[in-house]
């Protein structure tokens, strides 16, 4: 399969922001586009799929803050990259715990950017890479109840198989801390090739 091309949004309402940003980012090699302001890049977001979005937090008509919430109500993968002046940090403490994957405080350096979008697009791989395991992990599931249909076992085959299983399927959810979403992962992987083996199904 080949490797997905990150597409990065930029919104902010100064024109020379935008274009500054958006230089540098098709200089790294990522797809951009730009938006003006928070309705804009909600109406570009519906229309296309972005990985990443950068935004200013002050904008007219929307700002950064109620951008991310709509951004999260219409797609919890993409990561939110908030920048800010000094004298808004607290409320850009505030955007991460309501979703967004990290800020940038004015004035900034394009290399310091260049950085968090690096790490932004690595941690969007890795929920991507969980979420597919959850599938499988699902998938092998629901084998084992037809399994148990097919051969008419008297004892519930949920009941006999292992805990970590019914863990991952009843209580797994996706955590921003970035130990807890490894050892999500390593979770998923065991619980998978533990069910695997004890109802010796295809790996």
């Amino acid at each position: 399969m080949a490797e997905e091309i990150t597409k990065i949004l930029i919104t902010d309402d100064d024109p020379d922001v935008r274009e500054l940003l958006m230089e540098a980012v098709l200089s790294w090699g990522y797809q951009a586009a730009v938006a003006k302001d928070g309705e804009e890049a909600l109406a570009r977001l519906r229309m296309e799929k972005f990985n990443i979005v950068i935004t200013d937090l002050m904008m007219p008509r929307m700002d950064g803050m109620a951008l991310l919430q709509r951004i999260n109500e219409l797609d919890a993968e993409i990561q939110v990259v908030m920048i800010t002046g000094y004298a808004t940090i607290e409320t850009a403490l505030k955007a991460i715990q309501s979703g967004a994957y990290d800020y940038i405080a004015k004035p900034f350096r394009l290399d310091e950017l260049m950085v968090v979008i690096k790490k932004a697009c690595e941690w969007r791989r890795i929920i991507s890479q969980n979420k597919e395991l959850l599938n499988e992990l699902r998938a092998a599931y629901a084998e084992i109840i037809q399994l148990k249909a097919n051969i008419g076992e008297s004892q519930p085959v949920a009941a006999s198989a292992p805990g970590a299983v019914r863990d991952a399927l009843n209580a797994v959810s996706f955590s921003r801390d970035s130990a807890d979403i490894y050892k999500q992962q390593e979770y998923i992987r065991e619980a998978d090739r533990l069910i695997k083996n004890k109802f010796a199904l295809k790996a």
